[in-house]
């Protein structure tokens, strides 16, 4: 989806819904020239992926493997699994 930097000023909550729900990517243009690129986000926030664990119904073994796999991820990228 293409739009100018004027349609985005008047009309941004509509093109940020259209990206959300969608997963439309935005070109935003300005003078004619592609200026920018809107897109959703890949992943979901610390807090999101707690409550989507919380949710899961996990057997002893995927507890097991996925705190191992945390644990894992931890050392390689910092903070995975500590809050």
């Amino acid at each position: 989806m293409k739009v100018t930097a004027t349609e985005l000023a008047n009309d941004s909550k509509g093109i940020l819904d259209r990206v959300i729900a969608r997963g439309a990517v935005v070109q935003v243009k300005r003078h004619g020239k592609s200026v920018a690129q809107i897109r959703r986000t890949v992943g979901v926030s610390g807090a999101e992926l707690l409550k989507r664990l919380k949710s899961a119904r996990f057997t002893a073994a995927e507890q097991r493997e996925l705190k191992t796999a945390m644990s894992a991820a931890s050392k390689v990228f910092g903070h995975a699994g500590s809050h």
